[in-house]
């Protein structure tokens, strides 16, 4: 009886402590916070920024690549994918505290770094497009984690303009049949360094 007496102011201060959150998510946030999460994927998103600089000076906008009418201007592209990747880091974060990051998320990601060297660094057209609809099909697939997660609705304009820079991409490779031909390669060797 004595030691239910000591016990009882315990028990009842134990039940006025606030819920404990799922181990994993506290796991998570130890590990990196939120802005971690995001800053680590907009830095990562940013790696193939060099690629895309070097085409749109080169070769991208110089007359020799056959674009759709609707090609959004170039000044649009960093913001929305610095947003886009913004809200993949933070949904991916959403994810990992919720029961874990599915590994085929992991691999549309890093798939998704690997799309700016093969469109703008390789010229890999037809390739690019592949990737992005792998890219497309990958994401549907780990949406259902996402939403359980929480993180459906950070993912959703992501899905979207996925949707359109894929059907962006696949025009591109259709009017460009035989891939990217520049000026310079149109240019007899040395005639170049003439001007």
């Amino acid at each position: 009886m004595k030691l239910l007496l000591l016990l009882a102011p315990a028990l009842a201060l134990r039940g006025l402590r606030a819920p404990l959150t799922k181990p994993r998510a506290l796991a998570v946030h130890a590990i990196a916070p939120p802005a971690v999460w995001v800053a680590g994927s907009v830095v990562a998103g940013a790696l193939g920024t060099p690629f895309v600089v070097k085409a749109t000076d080169d070769w991208y906008n110089d007359g020799s690549l056959k674009k759709p009418s609707w090609t959004p201007p170039d000044k649009v592209f960093a913001p929305v994918w610095t947003l886009l990747y913004a809200s993949l880091g933070l949904a991916g974060r959403k994810a990992a505290a919720a029961g874990g990051l599915p590994t085929m998320a992991v691999a549309h990601f890093v798939g998704n770094l690997a799309w700016a060297p093969l469109f703008f660094g390789l010229k890999k057209l037809r390739a690019a497009a592949a990737l992005q609809l792998a890219l497309v099909g990958s994401l549907y697939a780990v949406f259902p984690a996402f939403k359980a997660a929480g993180a459906g609705n950070l993912l959703a304009p992501y899905a979207a303009w996925m949707a359109f820079a894929t059907a962006l991409n696949v025009d591109i490779a259709r009017r460009n049949p035989d891939g990217v031909v520049t000026i310079a390669d149109r240019t007899p060797s040395g005639v170049g360094s003439l001007y």
